[in-house]
């Protein structure tokens, strides 16, 4: 199937290949460089799944990140440099929902495409190296706890959520890395990295029919399986603890609120609650208000100061933190401003916001690798992502004040600082 979104001038194709594995084929003509990612519908929140005969396996916190590091080692030596002897950048990484599997050239596109799919279909596991992994992954894991930015989000989202497998780091902990092994890897890698649980996108200057072709060519047909149900987990509405510090060698305390939201719950329209949440906390928080120049005036924030949304079919949340020399009062202004949703009754900002995002969404379709990376991910949610400039165009103000005064409660809130 070949789609033209008039929009934004791209065209995609669609095709199932021989092996059940979807493939997106984005058209860019006059583009020197190409972009290629495999992804799995696989990330920390499959952690613990239900087989097709009912069984409950649960594993490691952290592996599907392992799984993702041990991919690129096979037997024979280290795939970075196979795809750099062919002129590539490659890279990988592993969130909530998904593990991707990158590339970008300006040359040798067919041979790195191959060294990609060889990659995901060969998997190479022994304990020796499963234990040789651990310690690089737990310099990894230690590196980043020393960090503020890092210790505030964890210990923030702890005191949010109860059960749901959000809370834990996507690394892991040096605990739980340490009991996986090679046979679990196995276990993960046949239970969901199987064609019809992933897809492929690749966009740049090429014939499509030829590409679908030679891709056709080189996967392996498999045997077909039933990829198996995360566990299904009840998260209660109200947070964990409403109050979380901890102490670490910082110049200024620092201050994180995270909400809890339900809209998750209310609409799996991801793409249109996402867009009227951005534009509802940029029009409360954003540099271009006089809430944020009085905040800076009273030297109450300084450019650390900033907030994010995300939504996701099983979660939702908001985040709104800084460096302050006052958390107390910090944190009242902000929840003062969270409650005047009247600041939001204001067309003409919402509006700019509205042509904004249009030139931002405009502008990214000179970039291959954001374009498949927001299009992989809206797909895995069920959105496209060349849909954005209609559902953007279709938001109106009103809608925008509803669904934020709809968003959440203030029971749901936490407060979160690193002193």
């Amino acid at each position: 199937m070949k789609q033209f979104y008039e929009d934004v001038n791209e065209t995609v194709v669609e095709t199932t290949l021989k092996n059940g594995m979807p493939l997106y084929i984005i058209e860019k003509p006059g583009f020197t460089k190409s972009y290629a990612a495999i992804t799995a519908n696989y990330g920390s929140l499959h952690n613990d799944f239900v087989t097709s005969t009912g069984e409950l396996i649960r594993n490691p916190k952290g592996i599907a990140h392992f799984l993702e590091h041990k991919m690129f080692e096979k037997e024979d030596g280290d795939m970075f440099n196979a795809f750099s002897l062919n002129g590539a950048s490659a890279n990988a990484f592993t969130s909530y929902d998904r593990t991707s599997y990158l590339f970008t050239t300006v040359e040798s596109l067919k041979e790195n495409l191959l060294t990609l799919i060889q990659m995901i279909e060969n998997p190479y596991f022994t304990e020796d190296t499963v234990q040789k992994e651990m310690g690089i992954i737990e310099e990894e894991i230690k590196m980043y706890q020393d960090q503020p930015n890092y210790r505030l989000y964890h210990q923030t989202i702890n005191a949010m959520y109860h059960y749901h497998p959000v809370k834990y780091d996507i690394a892991g902990s040096i605990e739980s890395i340490n009991q996986i092994t090679a046979e679990k890897l196995y276990d993960c890698y046949h239970a969901f990295y199987h064609p019809s649980n992933m897809m492929m996108v690749v966009a740049g200057d090429f014939n499509s029919d030829e590409m679908i072709a030679f891709i056709n060519d080189h996967v392996t047909v498999q045997d077909a399986i039933e990829i198996p149900k995360t566990e299904t987990i009840e998260e209660p509405n109200e947070v964990v603890k409403p109050f979380i510090e901890s102490h670490l060698g910082v110049q200024m305390p620092k201050l994180m609120i995270g909400i809890k939201s339900n809209l998750h719950k209310k609409s799996q329209d991801m793409i249109k609650y996402e867009l009227l949440m951005f534009f509802a906390m940029d029009m409360l928080f954003g540099e271009q208000t006089t809430f944020y120049q009085l905040l800076l005036d009273e030297e109450l924030i300084d450019d650390t100061f900033g907030f994010n949304f995300t939504i996701e079919p099983t979660f939702s949340h908001f985040f709104i933190a800084g460096s302050t020399t006052n958390p107390d009062l910090l944190k009242e202004k902000i929840i003062n401003r969270l409650q005047d949703t009247d600041c939001l009754n204001d067309v003409a900002h919402f509006n700019r916001l509205k042509r904004h995002t249009l030139g931002e969404h405009v502008s990214s379709m000179n970039a291959p690798e954001v374009i498949c990376n927001q299009f992989i991910k809206y797909k895995i949610s069920g959105a496209d992502y060349f849909d954005l400039i209609p559902i953007l165009q279709q938001l109106n103000m009103e809608e925008m004040i509803e669904v934020f005064k709809d968003a959440f409660d203030f029971d749901q809130i936490v407060d979160s600082r690193v002193l």
